[in-house]
């Protein structure tokens, strides 16, 4: 619960960074697994809510906490290190 709670606290904050990151990294179907696992927590939180905005039409996405979606990234980036993130994730 208490990690859970850290997640949301750090995702509000990000948000507000958003609009930075989005002009950095506005196509996030060109980030790569190696870009993603290159980046600090900060980084990685950011691109996690520009990744789950990206996939709000799927339904197992929506369903994932923000903790549950980036194991779920990670694990695919590692299964999957030369691929974008965007497409390991339908992997």
């Amino acid at each position: 619960m208490k990690l859970a709670l850290n997640f949301s606290v750090l995702a509000l904050v990000a948000g507000f960074a958003s609009p930075v990151f989005a002009d950095e990294m506005a196509d996030m179907s060109k980030m790569t697994c190696k870009d993603y696992m290159a980046m600090d927590m900060d980084g990685m939180m950011k691109a996690e809510m520009m990744m789950k905005e990206a996939m709000k039409d799927d339904a197992a996405t929506t369903a994932m906490t923000d903790e549950e979606h980036m194991k779920a990234v990670s694990a695919a980036c590692e299964a999957h290190p030369d691929a974008m993130v965007m497409d390991a994730m339908k992997m």
